[in-house]
Formats: C-alpha cells, structure tokens, sequence
C-alpha cells in the first residue's frame, strides 16, 4: 500500500466499503447482554467473566511441539469455554499481577514483550463456543474477560475478508491479534515497527499453537488478507493493525 498514490488508495478504500455493505451483513456493536441464557459464569454488562485457566496437562511440552500442526479444515462443532478460557490465557493472559510501570498494564504475561511494552491486542471472533453468543470479543488480559463489541456472528465477514479462506467461517472460533504500534515504537522506534512487535506477535501465537495442540484442538495462523477490509469487519480502532487471524476447532 505504501506505493499507491492517493487517489488510488482512496479508490480502493471506498470499493472494499462497497463490498462489505452490501456483500455482508454488519452487526451493532451496542449490544445488551442481559438477556444471554446459559452462561456457566456470570456477567457483568457487557463483560463475560472466563473460567481460571489450568495449570497442568496431561499433555508435555515436549508432546505439544512434536505434534502442533497448522490446520486448515474443521469439523462443525461447538468448543467449550473452558477450552476459550485457557488458549486466550495462553495468548496473553496475567502471569504476574503488578500495578507498575503503568505500560504493563496489569502485569507481566504469558508472552515475552520487548520492553515489557505489550503492543498487541487479543479479540475472539465467537461462532460456536459452549455457553458464549456469537460475536466480537476482546480479550480483557487484566481480569481475564471478554468484553463483546460486536454481536452477532462474523465468521463469514471476516473469511471474504481474509481472501475467501473457507475455514475462517468454518471454524467455531478464531482468535484475532491486532498491534497498536505506538506503545513498542515511542521507546525503540523504526526498530520497533520492523522487528519487536512481529517478534511479540510470533511469542503469542507459538503459545497459542501449544496450547490449542494440549487441549486436542487445531489452529493456523493466518495472515492472509486484506488490512482494510478485516478493519472494517471487526470495527477496529484506527490505531490498532490487524496482524493474524488463527482459528480454533476440532478437526
């Protein structure tokens, strides 16, 4: 994109719009959870509280490398919150609760960060998961809680947005990692933007490969898409860029 002229980028801005309105459906992001039946845990708003995440598997870390694989092909079949609970955890959950330096932001994490400056954000993009209404989620690290932005189900939206990748909307859940660059370049600068965040972004989502292979589910990262048209599915915040989409489900 950096090579496009103006108008060019303006073109094909307003063209993705164009598809995205009328090509999918979007969904208020002025949701009301109150009326959410079976939910294993309670509510608070708009926030969904996640079960504590396991400390022990029957399955080693030796075992999860040996058999993590990239998987591309799902069966149609709810997972369970538990399950959601503990690959987000994984991601980037709370390791170390600490209060300060502020930028840490609740405490050190699952996933080393350049600096402890923790640029990425962690959504869950909800189609079948035990107990949980389909939807935009983003992972609240701090008190390990989803918070819905979007309802309804994007799993369609987001799989034309990412090149027609049929598995994206087959999978029962995909987590999603967008970075705010800002937080990792006003201390490392150009560095920073070229090499520490993709490098924070590969610590994240190795562990979600593990953890998804010791819970017996698969996963793929997958990078493959169109930046504005993944924007304006998930309604991200101009200053976060997506960066991967790894879907979650029995295979």
């Amino acid at each position: 994109m950096t090579n496009m002229n103006l108008s060019t980028r303006v073109f094909r801005i307003a063209l993705l719009s164009f598809v995205l309105i009328f090509g999918v459906s979007f969904h208020s992001n002025k949701s009301d959870m109150a009326n959410m039946q079976n939910n294993p845990l309670p509510q608070t708003r708009n926030r969904q509280y996640l079960p504590e995440p396991r400390l022990t598997s029957d399955m080693s870390v030796e075992e999860a490398l040996l058999n993590r694989r990239s998987i591309r092909e799902f069966k149609d079949e709810q997972i369970t919150l538990a399950d959601i609970s503990q690959i987000l955890w994984a991601a980037y959950g709370i390791t170390h609760k600490q209060n300060s330096p502020a930028f840490l932001r609740g405490g050190l994490r699952t996933a080393p960060s350049a600096g402890g400056l923790y640029p990425l954000e962690i959504y869950l993009v909800c189609g079948k998961v035990e107990g949980l209404k389909p939807g935009l989620y983003k992972y609240l690290s701090e008190s390990h809680e989803l918070e819905l932005l979007i309802e309804g189900d994007v799993r369609k939206d987001l799989a034309k947005a990412a090149l027609a990748q049929d598995f994206i909307a087959q999978a029962p859940a995909s987590v999603f990692f967008s970075a705010v660059y800002r937080r990792t370049t006003q201390k490392y600068g150009k560095r920073g933007s070229e090499r520490y965040v993709c490098m924070d972004l590969g610590h994240s989502a190795e562990n979600v490969y593990l953890q998804a292979t010791a819970l017996n589910l698969g996963t793929c990262a997958v990078g493959a898409f169109t930046d504005e048209m993944v924007s304006l599915v998930l309604q991200l915040p101009d200053e976060e860029t997506p960066l991967y989409i790894m879907p979650i489900g029995k295979y």
